[in-house]
C-alpha cells in the first residue's frame, strides 16, 4: 500500500486539539502528514511541529474577513498541494473550506475533505451577508469529496440546511483527545488547595466556573443572572469564576454589578492556568445556546469535575443526564439555577459525576479510538479504486 500524504489546513492549530492528534498521531508507516495554517503562531499552545519533522506551511490571511486573501491562499494552497504531491486535504471551518474548495478547482487532483466543526452561525446572519455565505457554503461542499462532522446533531442540521445534491457523504467522528497530557489529569488535592488559597477562597467555599468567550450565545448573561439567585441564598459559600474574554464582557460585567465578593472576572489564561482554574473549581458551567461539540465539556470532565451543560450538540449525544453530567435548558435561567444549586448543595453528587465523566471521556474520545475512523476513511478515499 502507498503512503498516503494529506495535509490539513486552519487558521492556527494548537497542540493538544482534536486536529493535532491527527496530524501527530496516524501511522507514519502509512501516512505523511502536513500542515497549513493562515497565521503561523496559535492562540493557546504552539504545536512545534518542525521539531518533531512535521512541514508546517504558512499561507497568509491577516483577518477573518480579509477576502481577497483568500483567493491568494487558494492559489498558494494549489501550487502547494501540487508541489508537495499531497494526496488528500483535510479542511477546517469556514473559510479553510472555501479556499480548499476553491483550490480544487485550480488543481483537482487530490481528494477534500471539509471538516465542518462550527454551528448555525452562518444562519443567525441576516441580509446578503447569510445569502452569500450559505451559497459559498453549498458551493465548497459540492467540490468536497467527503464532509466529516463530529456529531449526529451537527449532521441533521447541514442535512436540512442544504439540499441533498450538494451534499457529499457526511461521516460523524467526533473529536479526539491525548488523555496521557497534563493538560487533562485531575488535579491532586494539595494541588487544589493550593491553588484555592493563592485565590483567598475559604474550606467549604464552593466554585462555579465557565470558560469561553464572551459572546451572548454562550449563555453567561443568563449564569450570572442564575448565579445572583444563588449567591443571595448562600453568600460568600459560592463563588463564580469567569474565565475568558469577547465583546459581551463589559456588559457582563454590568450585569455583574453588586457582586464583587461572588464574582470574579479572570480574563484569558494560559492552556495550564486554565486546567488549574477548571481543577480548583467544584462546577464548571457551560451554558451555550450552540456549539459543534465542546472541548470545554471533554477538559472539565477529564480534570473530574462536575459539569453542568445545555443538550447541545456533542453534549446531547454523549452525556447522560445525572450520570455524567447535569443537563439544563438551553436559555433558561431557572432550569439552570436549579441545576447548579441541586449541585452545590451535594457534594457528593458532584463527585460522582466528575468521576463518571472521566471514565466515559477518556474510553470515548481517546485519539488512539478516534483516529481509527480518520485511517480509515483516509485510506478508502486514496485507495486506487476509490
Amino acid at each position: 500500500m502507498r503512503e498516503v500524504r494529506v495535509l490539513h489546513l486552519a487558521r492556527v492549530i494548537n497542540r493538544y486539539d482534536f486536529i493535532d492528534t491527527i496530524i501527530r498521531y496516524l501511522p507514519l508507516e502509512r501516512f505523511h502528514l502536513e500542515a497549513a495554517t493562515f497565521e503561523k503562531t496559535s492562540n493557546i499552545h504552539s504545536p512545534t511541529y518542525e521539531s518533531i519533522g512535521i512541514p508546517h506551511h504558512v499561507i497568509p490571511v491577516p483577518h477573518m474577513r480579509a477576502y481577497l486573501a483568500y483567493l491568494k491562499a487558494a492559489y498558494r494552497l494549489a501550487e502547494l498541494l501540487r508541489t508537495r504531491q499531497i494526496h488528500l486535504l483535510h479542511t477546517h471551518h469556514f473559510w479553510e473550506g472555501v479556499v480548499g474548495a476553491m483550490a480544487k478547482k485550480l488543481y483537482p487532483r487530490f481528494h477534500l475533505i471539509i471538516h465542518r466543526h462550527y454551528t448555525e452561525d452562518i444562519t443567525r446572519l441576516k441580509g446578503w451577508r447569510r445569502k452569500i455565505l450559505l451559497s459559498l457554503e453549498r458551493w465548497s461542499y459540492r467540490q468536497a469529496d467527503v464532509l466529516v462532522v463530529p456529531s449526529r446533531t451537527i449532521r441533521e442540521f447541514v442535512q436540512e440546511l442544504h439540499p441533498p445534491d450538494a451534499l457529499p457523504s457526511i461521516y460523524e467522528i467526533p473529536y479526539g483527545f491525548e488523555f496521557e497530557a497534563l493538560k487533562y489529569h485531575p488535579l491532586f488535592p494539595e494541588e487544589r488547595q493550593s491553588i484555592r488559597a493563592q485565590y483567598g477562597v475559604e474550606e467549604g467555599t464552593v466554585i462555579i466556573a465557565n470558560v469561553g468567550s464572551h459572546r451572548p450565545l454562550k449563555g453567561q448573561r443568563e449564569l450570572i443572572s442564575a448565579f445572583k439567585q444563588l449567591y443571595a441564598e448562600y453568600g460568600d459559600k459560592v463563588q463564580l469564576w469567569l474565565i475568558g474574554e469577547g465583546p459581551d464582557t463589559r456588559k457582563l460585567q454590568e450585569i455583574a454589578q453588586g457582586l464583587d465578593a461572588g464574582i470574579r472576572f479572570l480574563g484569558w489564561r494560559s492552556g495550564e492556568e486554565v486546567r488549574q482554574l477548571m481543577g480548583a473549581a467544584d462546577i464548571i458551567a457551560h451554558p451555550s445556546y450552540s456549539e459543534a461539540f465542546p472541548q470545554v465539556m471533554v477538559e472539565a470532565l477529564a480534570l473530574e469535575r462536575a459539569v453542568v451543560i445545555t443538550p447541545v450538540s456533542g453534549a446531547k449525544e454523549y452525556l447522560k443526564h445525572g450520570e455524567t453530567a447535569w443537563l439544563v435548558q438551553i436559555g433558561d435561567e431557572k432550569s439552570l439555577y436549579e441545576g447548579l444549586r441541586r449541585l452545590v448543595g451535594e457534594p457528593s453528587l458532584r463527585e460522582a459525576l466528575g468521576k463518571a465523566g472521566r471514565q466515559m471521556v477518556t474510553a470515548k474520545f481517546h485519539y488512539s479510538v478516534i483516529n481509527r475512523a480518520y485511517e480509515k476513511l483516509y485510506t478508502q478515499l486514496c485507495s486506487p479504486s476509490a
